[in-house]
């Protein structure tokens, strides 16, 4: 007995009462793509909660026993959560699912409406796109449940086109397929529904990006507000807390300044990002190398930089072998240079040096990353070599005659691809195997869905002129999508760069100021010196995760931030560096 079967076995009426009270388990089910039976995923739930339970009552045992009375709120109601989790776990799924093919299915529709353009029924040219299984992957799993459907269990087209409808967790297609299916039995125009359908996404898509760049200004506008006044306040407080404790009476813990700004702010980063990335129009590929090479190389340099320069330097007492070692101090020596050239107070070398080993070791990626994204420009001259082919097609030259005539022409960086393929096809190759084999160079994953639809209009039409018309169409919009997404996300770039700078400025101003008016009051500035070491390196950290912030909403990933981080790190040295000019206030004895 395996253990879906034991639990169906023990579990299976109650989970089935489960799925009466908890109606959308069933749903979530069926559109999440999960192959489970309901009953048994319910039977899985109670299971777990029962475990958890379990665990944890004797756990809650054990605390009361040993005294730690207040960790009782923060445990007990986890197997409550653990259970809602699960309940609503298909429906989370389904929704990641949507969102996927929500950014792939108005290029499917596209090359839907082209290939039934071309003379191919929807039908065939649905089953087509298995053809695509590298690219228009959330679709080829549509397409695959299609075929099962007609193919295995002898369903008709329009009845599976129905019950595809019923299962996806995506709005366009259910619409797509629920609105061919009316207009083919209304006996209405298939082509022309695909067509005005295609464009329609499309507009579509525009509209999302103005409506999303407004909600990314409030999110941004919430953020700045949190992250400057949280951190401004709370590291006030500390000091004059630190620095005059004999004096006033209230006081902020260590710990708890700790926990807001080297957890709490860093985590409010995290969640702008995350809410900014369901905001933000996104396509169902991304392009990981440059966050192979961030966390391969980036990440482990700065910690291991930061633990041997910095850390170990100021954690171990004078006269330690290893603080005294070449490594340790000839590399915070080394990361320092900057604020000791400029006189800068001691409490600010660990700031300096965490903000140069952030620039140093981010500055690569950053240098990566533009020559990664410079390959995604190759859609812009895709767009222009499609519409020259149009106007070349129509002097009545053949698709293939028409492309080795356009390679002279200067297409950017779609330039070498074109010169490649007008060299293939002079050598009598067939153009289906030159892009098939030219899909596995190109990481652009617009440009290979672009050159995919050209190559079967041309092998299933012949490219006719309003094939190709279509085509081009769709690429311009392509090319609109995305020029829109960069000018209504430019303008959101101020609001990260005016937290960072204010938060870097304000800080570490306010701080070598309070350093020079605690130095003259007996016994306070050293305490003032241990509070600064420990507080400030938190500034150079927030700045950097405002940097992700700011690539983020401006250029739609997090790796476009990588420059930002180093940009406003370098600005963080400049405030340090004007620290030169602060000058302690001058007391006159009465």
């Amino acid at each position: 007995m395996n253990l879906w079967d034991f639990l169906y076995k023990y579990f299976g009426e109650a989970g089935k009462s489960l799925l009466k009270t908890y109606r959308n388990i069933e749903e979530g089910i069926r559109k999440s793509g999960l192959h489970i039976y309901p009953p048994v995923y319910a039977s899985l739930i109670l299971f777990i909660t029962l475990i958890v339970s379990m665990t944890f009552t004797i756990a809650i045992v054990v605390l009361l026993l040993k005294g730690y009375i207040w960790l009782l709120p923060f445990i007990i109601p986890i197997p409550f959560l653990i259970f809602v989790f699960m309940v609503h776990l298909p429906s989370l799924i389904a929704s990641n699912r949507a969102g996927a093919i929500e950014g792939e299915f108005p290029y499917t529709t596209a090359y839907l409406s082209t290939m039934v353009m071309s003379g191919l029924s929807p039908y065939v040219a649905f089953e087509r796109l298995l053809r695509a299984s590298k690219i228009l992957t959330k679709s080829v799993e549509i397409v695959q449940r299609f075929i099962l459907l007609t193919k295995v269990l002898g369903k008709d087209p329009l009845t599976g086109f129905i019950m595809l409808a019923d299962r996806t967790p995506s709005t366009s297609v259910r619409d797509l397929l629920t609105g061919f299916v009316t207009t083919v039995r209304a006996g209405g125009d298939v082509v022309d529904y695909l067509n005005k359908k295609a464009r329609l996404m499309f507009s579509e898509i525009l509209v999302k990006m103005k409506i999303a760049a407004d909600r990314l200004g409030g999110l941004l506008e919430s953020y700045l507000a949190v992250s400057l006044l949280s951190l401004i306040s709370l590291l006030v407080m500390y000091y004059v807390s630190v620095s005059f404790a004999g004096v006033v009476a209230f006081g902020l813990g260590l710990g708890s300044l700790f926990l807001v700004i080297y957890i709490l702010l860093p985590f409010i980063s995290g969640l702008v990002i995350y809410l900014a990335d369901l905001i933000q129009y996104k396509e169902s590929w991304i392009d990981y190398r440059p966050y192979l090479f961030f966390g391969s190389f980036t990440i482990p340099a700065i910690i291991v930089t930061s633990i041997f320069g910095i850390v170990l330097y100021n954690v171990l007492p004078d006269g330690n072998p290893l603080k005294e070692s070449f490594i340790v101090k000839g590399l915070y020596i080394a990361l320092t240079t900057s604020a000791r050239l400029v006189n800068a107070p001691e409490y600010l070398y660990p700031s300096t040096a965490l903000a140069v080993s952030m620039i140093i070791f981010t500055l690569p990626a950053a240098l990566y990353t533009y020559y990664v994204m410079r390959e995604h420009k190759l859609i812009f001259g895709l767009t222009r070599f499609l519409r020259d082919l149009v106007e070349v097609r129509k002097t009545g030259l053949s698709p293939e005659r028409a492309i080795v005539e356009l390679s002279s022409r200067d297409y950017g960086i779609f330039s070498k691809y074109l010169r490649r393929i007008a060299m293939q096809l002079n050598l009598g190759i067939p153009l289906r195997r030159i892009i098939e084999d030219l899909l596995d160079k190109i990481m652009v994953w617009r440009a290979k869905v672009l050159l995919f639809t050209m190559t079967d209009t041309i092998e299933v039409g012949g490219g006719t002129i309003e094939t190709l018309e279509n085509l081009a169409w769709f690429a311009e919009s392509v090319e609109a999508i995305d020029n829109e997404m960069k000018r209504s996300m430019r303008t959101l770039l101020i609001v990260p760069y005016m937290g960072a700078i204010l938060s870097a400025v304000t800080v570490i101003m306010l701080t070598v100021y309070m350093g020079s008016v605690a130095g003259l009051v007996p016994g306070f500035a050293a305490a003032y010196t241990n509070a600064a070491l420990i507080t400030l390196p938190a500034v150079i950290i927030n700045n950097y995760f405002m940097g992700l912030v700011a690539g983020k909403v401006s250029g739609g990933s997090v790796a476009e931030g990588f420059k930002h981080c180093v940009i406003l790190n370098l600005i963080t040295l400049v405030a340090i560096a004007t620290t030169a000019f602060i000058k302690p206030p001058t007391v006159t004895p009465i």
